[in-house]
């Protein structure tokens, strides 16, 4: 038990022996009671004085199949050696996951398994680190709740991503949001959505089951990745074979190989006349007549199409076949090729000895026919995903930014009085980071606001300017299209009359002449300082109906223009931007510019804590922030 342990690492201190440690009692830091908190500390003291390693508490400890070394609790585990190590932020199911993955028709073999528990010493990225190192570990999977220390895992993670996958199955996918955020960009971004973002900024695979993370490690660590998105589905059973089309119809990362002439005339020639070869692409159904050969050489004859890239094959064997037969010829293909296959051979002890034949040469094969399909779209999304990470460099480094006086000046008057920046304020700090704005000066009174409307041209905006309000026009702030002297002078004093009523308490500093902006796509760009991974950076689809579109993507700030250009891609309504249904293309460099601006604003001023440009209007040259806002 948990008072106990001190002693026992007394002991161990006075041997002088012993190098490392697992503890498995509970009653720790876990619990957040302060004398059990201190109880941890206490043992993490005499651990170090001694030179032990310490993996918890509160853990089941560590599986290597190598050595066969078996710390856990766990019943049933197998240890077949494999080619993923897996980490687990959860012992129970990390545990359930290998007796699962083991106790397979064909057990999904592992090479290292952990459980860190608490995290007192060596700490989930310490594993990764040294499962990078491994040359046993070909993948590594991970089963998280949540992490602290994000940002450096995602660092850790990204210089992995480059020689070995990362496949992570996160859990708490509902949308958490951040409180009482003041701007649209924390109002948007749930916790998830900001992992999301940065798996996909590492690298890492993510999956939604724990089937698919198997799954996922075991054809990644089996197969060699495809060197294009060209699959084809190669069945002896129609239904099947339809169940795994629909799982890579569904796959955007998939593009369903276009056989070539000379391919289907090889196959018609092959496979009995009542097989299905040219109806639809990337499909071919060989008919239940197909004989052991024919399930082969017709594989043979797809593989070695230059417009395959990949093949997921499955049969539903008939009594007068012989299953292992057919996948010793299976498998003899498959050597033959340096192309991915995933085998569904359905179902039970009847095609048990094919699928031993066929996991004995390297070829992995699956119990249902959309897992055999899913795993060869994770396959195609690892091979895409190693094409990013080895072009790009990391840019997540944090650099402070040298401001102005001025700047400096707006930051600590904001903290001394706790409110927010004003519009003026807020384009100050964005200027000196690049960010265009449409021209705009602060105006005290009418006949300032005349003249400044004068030099700016007709017609106008006029914004209210307090620290107290954030929503100008949730209180009657803004008045657009003006175009007269009259207008101006007749605005300005309905606004200041709105503000006094709406919010009697307000210190109103002036109202904002901006020039009115020609009509164009309008965006929101923004940022937050997230609690666990620092500084993001978020684009969508703006205007007022941002929080009902939530056409979002968000990025770890800082970022590259290029990664700017792949968070614009990702929008649902991207194709707005390129010029779809009548709309004018926009200025797609202009817009990444300005997303990596507002990321090196908020990754340069450690203070601030959210920044929203809504809208940002977009032309085929050239974009301009209409509005900005930011938290200190």
């Amino acid at each position: 038990p948990a008072f106990a342990v001190p002693q026992v690492f007394e002991q161990a201190a006075k041997r002088g022996d012993v190098k490392a440690a697992v503890i498995i009692a509970s009653g720790f830091s876990e619990t957040k009671e302060p004398e059990r908190v201190e109880l941890e500390k206490k043992v993490l003291a005499i651990a170090q004085k001694a030179g032990i390693r310490v993996i918890g508490p509160n853990c089941i400890g560590v599986m290597n199949t190598k050595n066969h070394l078996d710390t856990t609790f766990a019943a049933g585990i197998r240890q077949v050696p494999g080619g993923m190590s897996i980490i687990s932020q959860s012992g129970a199911l990390g545990a359930s996951i290998m007796m699962f993955a083991t106790n397979h028709a064909v057990p999904i073999g592992f090479a290292k398994w952990a459980h860190v528990g608490n995290q007192a010493d060596v700490d989930v990225l310490e594993v990764m680190e040294y499962y990078r190192d491994d040359p046993d570990t070909k993948a590594i999977a991970m089963y998280m709740e949540g992490i602290n220390n994000a940002r450096q895992f995602l660092e850790v993670a990204q210089s992995i991503c480059q020689e070995k996958p990362v496949i992570i199955l996160k859990v708490g996918r509902s949308e958490v949001g951040q409180g009482a955020a003041a701007s649209h960009t924390g109002s948007l971004a749930g916790s998830d959505s900001i992992y999301q973002a940065a798996f996909k900024q590492a690298g890492i695979l993510r999956v939604d089951t724990v089937e698919e993370l198997l799954d996922a490690a075991k054809a990644i660590s089996m197969q060699p990745l495809p060197q294009g998105n060209r699959i084809v589905v190669l069945t002896e059973a129609g239904g099947p074979g339809i169940i795994a089309m629909d799982e890579l119809g569904l796959s955007p990362e998939i593009t369903l190989a276009k056989l070539s002439p000379k391919t289907k005339e090889n196959l018609k020639e092959i496979l009995p006349p009542m097989a299905i070869v040219d109806h639809t692409e990337g499909y071919v159904d060989m008919s239940a007549a197909a004989d052991e050969k024919q399930h082969a050489e017709a594989l043979r004859c797809v593989l070695d199409d230059p417009e395959v890239d990949g093949v997921v094959h499955m049969s539903v064997p008939p009594t007068f076949l012989q299953p292992k037969k057919m996948g010793e010829l299976t498998a003899e293909v498959v050597s033959a090729f340096n192309k991915p296959v995933t085998v569904c051979y359905l179902a039970g002890d009847w095609v048990q000895a094919a699928r031993e034949v066929l996991e004995e040469r390297g070829i992995p094969t699956f119990d249902m026919p959309e897992r055999a399909a899913r795993a060869m779209v994770n396959l195609v999304r690892r091979a895409n995903l190693v094409q990013k990470v080895k072009k790009q460099k990391s840019t997540l480094s944090v650099t402070k930014a040298n401001i102005s006086e001025s700047v400096s000046n707006i930051i600590q008057t904001a903290q001394t009085n706790q409110r927010a920046v004003t519009e003026p304020e807020a384009r100050s700090i964005l200027h000196g980071f690049g960010v265009p704005f449409v021209p705009a000066e602060l105006a005290h009174n009418q006949n300032e606001a005349v003249d400044i409307a004068k030099k700016l041209g007709y017609p106008v905006v006029l914004k209210v300017v307090s620290p107290q309000i954030i929503h100008k026009s949730d209180v009657g702030g803004v008045k657009v299209n003006l175009d007269s002297e009259q207008k101006v002078r007749s605005a300005f004093s309905k606004i200041v009359a709105n503000a006094k009523v709406n919010m009697p308490q307000a210190e109103i500093q002036g109202l904002l002449v901006s020039k009115q902006a020609d009509a164009g796509t309008e965006l929101i760009i923004g940022g937050m300082r997230d609690l666990q991974f620092g500084p993001v950076v978020m684009v969508g689809f703006g205007g007022i109906f941002v929080e009902v579109l939530k056409d979002v993507s968000f990025r770890v700030a800082p970022i590259s223009e290029k990664e700017a250009q792949a968070m614009l891609r990702e929008l649902k309504l991207y194709p707005l931007l390129t010029g779809a249904r009548g709309q004018e293309k926009v200025d797609m460099d202009a817009l990444a510019a300005m997303i990596a601006k507002v990321g090196q604003a908020l990754a340069g001023i450690p203070h601030i804590k959210e920044i929203d440009l809504n809208p940002v209007r977009a032309y085929s040259k050239g974009a301009v922030a209409l509005d900005a806002r930011i938290i200190i």
